[in-house]
Parts: C-alpha cells; structure tokens; sequence
C-alpha cells in the first residue's frame, strides 16, 4: 500500500506569512482609515457650525439679540445636542460660548469655541462668530 503524501492545510511558514502581510497592509491601512474619519467628523462639525450661524440669524431676527447655546438649542428642538452645565455637547464636541455672554453683548455679537479632547489635550478647537466664519484654532 503506496503512503499518502499529499498534505493538507498551510505550513507553519505559510501561516506566518500570511499573517505579516496582513499586518502590514493594516500598518499602512489604519492611518489613512483614521485621518479619513478625523476629516469626516470636522467636516460635520463645519456644518453644524453653519447651521448655528444661520439659527443664530433668525434667533436675532426674531429677538433682537444673539441666542445662548441653551436658547439655540432649545429654539432648534434640541438638533445640537445635550445641555450640561453651560456648555453643549455634541457627539465628541463639545461647545462653550465665550466669553460668557451678556444680554448687553449678545445685541451685537456672539462666539461659540467648539473644541474636542484626546488623550486629556484639546486635538480640535473652531471659533464662530457673528460674522458667520468659522476659525480653525487648533487643527
């Protein structure tokens, strides 16, 4: 009776192979999957900051005054997110308004610093103002 030679399965090498090449197809991967999503999220946050600026708008229309971030939110149903304390957070962001508004200075102008934490450090930081322009502070 011949001996049966053909093997079945992968070799200890061919394991370890594969398993190198898929480690570094995520090496080079997981970065760029990263900074797609970091850019995907600024960019939501660049649109929720022109939704405030435009809800800012009509909330000075209608009172002759700038809203607080509680007044917004509440004046667009809650879109932007949970209030806690005196600020808003939204998702990962998390907005104050600054500095801490008056009835006085809300007639002319408003600011609202959105910023995100990473790590116990501030990785993102935008400031909207009256004037509609979001400014990058922190990138």
């Amino acid at each position: 009776m011949p001996a049966n030679t053909a093997q079945k399965g992968f070799s200890l090498i061919e394991a370890v192979m594969v398993v190198s090449i898929v480690a570094m197809l995520a090496a080079v991967a997981v970065p760029s999957l990263m900074s797609s999503k970091d850019a995907a999220e600024k960019a939501a946050l660049m649109v929720t900051l022109r939704t405030m600026h435009t809800d800012q708008t009509a909330y000075h229309t209608t009172n002759a005054r700038y809203a607080r971030l509680n007044e917004l939110n509440t004046y667009a149903g809650g879109y932007y997110g949970t209030i806690v304390g005196t600020t808003l957070r939204y998702k990962n962001w998390i907005f104050l308004a600054t500095p801490t508004p008056t009835n006085s200075t809300l007639r002319s102008q408003y600011q609202f610093l959105a910023y995100r934490m990473n790590r116990g450090r501030i990785s993102s930081a935008y400031l909207l103002a009256q004037d509609g322009v979001a400014t990058t502070l922190v990138p």
